[in-house]
């Protein structure tokens, strides 16, 4: 199997990245079933597999901010490395397992027959994207798979039709003991956005008289100080993004 992880961030990610914790929870699960496991993701990918196929020696997320125009090459250079190893034969791929958005089945599916059978993890709003998946057909390659059945309801019915069905993101629950009574800070984790409603916990947090950690990253950046000095510099192109300008609206006058 060959598992594209796309060239965002390193599997598994040294800090934020849901997708990649999600492929270093369920990789080695996959080998321990004696699956063979080839990643396609960026050379400094950690996690142990049979063979790693890297794009870029390091993860891109710092550009997925920036444009379209400035930014477009990359998710293309990415899979044009997964692609001239499919073509060279090296070994037999009987699946792919897709995990990068649009362009992944976008590429794979204009292999036709060239390319391995392929299913698509759908990890995003599958409201998003119309134009694609209201015309997309899979190419008698490409199908894919839902992370929750309302997810899946949301999806365009052309998605639906391609859609096997809707699969639980997994965790490993050795890791994350449960307690009954805890002494830390309530904690959001992941990308500010407004979809993610981190300005809803902490208007709850505050009122409630409960200190909240917020953890993750804002417009691609991952770094408060790299943050602010993009905020100050107006040419950035930080300030063109949605993330920002709801961090900056809606949850920085809840911070300190």
């Amino acid at each position: 199997m060959l598992v594209n992880a796309g060239p965002w961030l390193s599997v598994p990610p040294r800090g934020y990245g849901g997708i990649e914790n999600v492929l270093a929870t369920l990789i080695p699960e996959l080998r321990g079933l004696g699956v063979r496991v080839v990643l396609c993701a960026t050379a400094d990918s950690t996690l142990e597999v049979d063979r790693l196929v890297p794009s870029f020696d390091r993860g891109q997320f710092g550009q997925i901010a920036e444009p379209y125009n400035r930014t477009m090459g990359t998710a293309h250079a990415h899979m044009g490395t997964l692609v001239d190893f499919l073509r060279s034969e090296e070994e037999p791929i009987d699946l792919v397992h897709d995990h990068l958005e649009v362009v992944g089945p976008a590429v794979l599916g204009a292999m036709g027959r060239a390319a391995p059978p392929v299913l698509q993890t759908l990890h995003w709003d599958l409201r998003k994207h119309p134009d694609f998946y209201g015309s997309f057909d899979g190419r008698g390659r490409v199908r894919f798979c839902g992370v929750s059945d309302r997810q899946v309801e949301l999806a365009p019915s052309r998605l639906c039709e391609q859609t096997l069905g809707a699969i639980p993101l997994a965790v490993d629950v050795a890791r994350f003991p449960f307690r009954e009574v805890k002494d830390g800070p309530f904690l959001v984790l992941g990308r500010m956005a407004a979809i993610k409603g981190p300005d809803v916990a902490a208007r709850a947090c505050r009122t409630a008289g409960h200190p909240l950690d917020l953890a993750g990253p804002v417009a691609g950046v991952d770094d408060p100080a790299a943050l602010n000095a993009a905020l100050a510099d107006l040419g950035d192109p930080v300030h063109g993004h949605d993330d920002a300008t709801y961090f900056e609206a809606a949850v920085r006058p809840h911070l300190g």
